[in-house]
């Protein structure tokens, strides 16, 4: 099974940014700002959680989806280069934008994640905050 550890090192006003791996492979993340687990505007807590497929009615089938994230559902991994693009969810990049006002080559990232996990069913992601290397 993947297991995936997404390291939060940016907390900003509007948003957060963090690299994401998984199978050997990096990535960058944009979420919402951390506005105590708020529905829709704010990022999950750090934590464990379990990573499903499922059909979401505003992407389409076959999505990946956190969960076990207390009083939320439905937080996708989907395409997004900028926190405004996402709502409690995790947007993927290829790389970050200098002044971390975003991430880059989001489709370019969900389309090689999302093939680097054809054929699983479930993963395991970390989601800690700290520095990165």
């Amino acid at each position: 099974m993947i297991k995936a550890t997404l390291t939060r090192f940016a907390s900003l006003g509007d948003r957060t940014v963090g690299q994401f791996r998984a199978a050997g492979n990096l990535y960058y993340s944009i979420e919402c700002p951390w506005l105590d687990n708020a529905v829709n505007v704010s990022c999950i807590p750090a934590g464990h959680y379990s990573v499903i497929r499922t059909n979401s009615p505003k992407f389409g089938p076959d999505m990946w989806e956190i969960t076990g994230v207390p009083g939320r559902s439905h937080i996708l991994i989907h395409i997004a280069n900028y926190s405004r693009n996402v709502q409690g969810c995790v947007g993927l990049g290829l790389g970050v934008f200098a002044d971390l006002a975003g991430v880059s080559n989001s489709r370019t990232a969900i389309e090689e994640f999302y093939s680097l996990t054809a054929g699983q069913n479930l993963f395991e992601i970390q989601i800690i905050e700290g520095a990165i290397n």
